[in-house]
């Protein structure tokens, strides 16, 4: 019974369609033949084989940088297992980081950070095969077809360049890659030989994936000892701000941490232990319920102890950088944020 329980779940998220005869497809498979000189056999075998996800399709509908709370996406990534293995993966390769700092200007922290959020230092890279993500998001995600089936052709044209198994590669839900998950286009166009081998190897090799994460940053405008993020006050951004000579641009950038945490006046409480219970000063839990004589409390009445918070930031040029990665705003910031725990 379990075991055919399984088979339904599988089959409940995986459909069998032959891409090879998708309405769409012919442009596609036209593009790869007369263009980038595939065999048309070996193209419509491929995408023969390549299976619909739904569950990818479901994953592409809420992605976590667009849906969750900061507060929620902060401490996925924050986590003292993550921090604790960051700082030994950098202890682990000090001499790669000191040659790839020296040599292309981003800081070991952030590239460390960034290795860190995507797959943990490389131990989670992926389980879904890259060809059937490409080719359920080119064929099945109307919304960014284009984007996937240029994607899907990069994919084609890198297994070859690169003598990789097209129907094997494994990455995310969305068909990036290896230690940095890198999608094809910037694998192609991004990656870096490090290691000296004769291939960049974003999968196996750490050298070439730490190299290749430092070169994405400087050429989509990485500066050397720019600045990232700056706190500021909401009314007074002009004044807080230090925009340096060497800045182009900067994004103004809002976090709402903390949750609004309450607290039910017990029979024999008193405001200054309810404070002193809470790390509060007397004074801050009075402003924070607009009590004006801590004696005028009763049993029974709802008061609050925390209260969220806006905090408000500047980006910089590098942060920028960061958002060209990836452009989720919570995904850059959670990045800066790791990078300053190492």
């Amino acid at each position: 019974m379990k075991h055919s329980l399984y088979i339904f779940l599988v089959l409940a998220n995986v459909s069998f369609a032959d891409y090879s005869n998708h309405p769409e497809a012919k442009d596609l498979i036209d593009s790869l033949v007369n263009e980038y000189d595939f065999e048309r056999s070996y193209v419509i075998q491929v995408l023969e084989t390549a299976q619909k996800q739904n569950k990818i399709l479901d994953s592409m509908s809420s992605p976590a940088e667009f849906t969750w709370t900061w507060d929620r996406y902060k401490k996925l990534f924050l986590e003292e297992k993550r921090i604790a293995n960051g700082k030994l993966f950098l202890a682990e390769n000090n001499a790669l980081f000191d040659k790839v700092e020296d040599e292309f200007g981003v800081p070991r922290e952030i590239i460390a950070s960034i290795l860190g959020v995507e797959t943990r230092y490389g131990k989670i890279k992926g389980s879904y095969k890259v060809l059937d993500s490409l080719a359920t998001l080119g064929f099945d995600f109307p919304r960014r077809s284009k984007f996937f089936k240029s994607e899907l052709i990069h994919f084609f044209r890198l297994t070859r360049e690169n003598n990789l198994d097209i129907y094997s590669i494994q990455g995310s839900y969305a068909g990036a890659m290896g230690y940095g998950q890198f999608i094809s286009s910037s694998y192609r166009a991004y990656a870096v030989d490090y290691d000296g081998d004769g291939y960049s190897d974003l999968f196996n090799s750490v050298p070439d994936a730490v190299a290749s994460i430092a070169n994405y940053l400087k050429i989509h405008g990485w500066k050397r000892e720019g600045n990232i993020v700056q706190s500021v006050s909401l009314n007074n951004v002009n004044k807080l701000y230090n925009h340096t000579d060497s800045s182009d641009k900067f994004i103004p950038l809002m976090y709402t941490e903390g949750g609004t945490h309450k607290y039910t006046i017990q029979e024999g409480d008193s405001l200054l232990g309810i404070a002193l219970n809470n790390d509060l000063s007397l004074k801050e839990l009075m402003l924070l319920n607009n009590i004006k004589d801590q004696n005028l409390i009763q049993a029974g009445q709802e008061i609050i102890l925390h209260k969220e918070k806006d905090l408000y930031f500047i980006g910089d040029d590098n942060f920028i950088a960061i958002t060209k990665y990836n452009r989720s705003h919570f995904y850059a910031k959670a990045v800066y944020d790791l990078s300053l725990e190492f």
